[in-house]
């Protein structure tokens, strides 16, 4: 209470409680980023995170996957709570009403810059419900894929949506109806392929680290790279002996066909890299996206821990175009994943 935490780069995974099973904010004013909230379930408030009477609270850039809650809010619940919440992925989470986000008691919350899908909800309100008195405001935010109604507003609410993309469609300026084009969304990679129509259709005077018109959702595309690199992990969880598969994704938008090189390294739980792949010559032709599912078998002999696998694509020995890495787990099997 009247307190300034600061919650940054953590995992939350399998917990619960009867309201924010993963984090709980009363009366404070919490900065909450970078987190990975997983699979936490609570009985009466926000599977993921409950934040209540908060004032000042900054959430951003925090992946909500998989939270459930009995009642009000799979991924989030806000109650009387006025923060400021961007480029947070919410995906996947599920409750009775408000799946992805409820908002309830005078809420008002500025949205921006989220992407929410995937979520479900029993009764109503699959991606985010709003109870009567709350007022958020949300812009530049995916809100699509979602098992049932997307948006669900009782009467007496006062919203304000723009510069959204709404699956069905919402009135307010700059709103879309369209398919966001998720690189994977099957595997929960929610970024962007080129051409999605949300790139460039955000707020016009807001922009993207890379100068652009901001995009719409949590993950923009950075039009800075010449070529776009993304790596999707089927699992970030993985025993020794067992395989990893993952999914390259190499993106040329430009009019000409691109030579360019793949290497790719691991960084083990010892500190020591390991080469994994390449370098290795491709070319992608003008204006094209290729997609190809590598399989890599884990010694049996692997040490259990977190690894950093990455790929680099460019030109040797000096241009780099792009490049991208996760980080998974290796455990025994039945050993819960530990933080990062």
């Amino acid at each position: 209470m009247n307190s300034f935490p600061e919650i940054r780069r953590n995992l939350f995974i399998g917990n619960t409680a009867s309201s924010g099973a993963a984090i709980g904010s009363l009366y404070s004013s919490p900065e909450i980023s970078e987190n990975a909230i997983i699979g936490n379930a609570s009985a009466l408030r926000g599977g993921g995170i409950y934040s209540r009477d908060d004032v000042g609270a900054f959430i951003e850039g925090n992946l909500i996957v998989g939270n459930t809650c009995l009642e009000r809010g799979g991924g989030v619940g806000f109650f009387d709570s006025s923060p400021v919440f961007v480029r947070n992925t919410v995906a996947g989470n599920s409750s009775r009403d408000g799946g992805g986000i409820y908002f309830a008691t005078s809420a008002s919350p500025i949205i921006s810059s989220c992407t929410i899908t995937a979520n479900s909800a029993d009764s109503s309100g699959a991606g985010i419900y709003c109870e009567v008195d709350c007022s958020p405001t949300i812009e530049n935010t995916i809100v699509w894929g979602d098992e049932g109604d997307e948006v669900v507003f009782e009467p007496g609410a006062s919203p304000v949506l723009t510069y959204c993309s709404v699956e069905g469609g919402w009135p307010g300026q700059g709103n879309i109806d369209a398919d966001p084009l998720f690189v994977l969304a099957e595997k929960q990679d929610y970024r962007l392929l080129w051409l999605s129509p949300c790139i460039d259709s955000g707020h016009p005077d807001s922009l993207d680290p890379d100068g652009t018109r901001s995009d719409i959702g949590a993950e923009f595309f950075d039009q800075d790279d010449y070529l776009t690199l993304y790596l999707t992990p089927d699992t970030t969880e993985v025993a020794p002996g067992a395989e990893l598969g993952v999914t390259y994704t190499a993106i040329n938008r430009w009019a000409q066909p691109e030579p360019f090189w793949v290497l790719t390294e691991a960084v083990l739980p010892t500190g020591d890299t390991l080469g994994v792949m390449g370098p290795e010559a491709h070319t992608l032709p003008a204006a094209h996206a290729a997609r190809v599912h590598v399989v890599h078998g884990m010694p049996p002999f692997a040490p259990t821990g977190w690894y950093e696998y990455s790929s680099k694509i460019g030109h040797p020995p000096a241009t780099l175009y792009d490049e991208d890495r996760f980080r998974f787990q290796v455990t025994e099997p039945g050993d819960r994943p530990q933080g990062r």
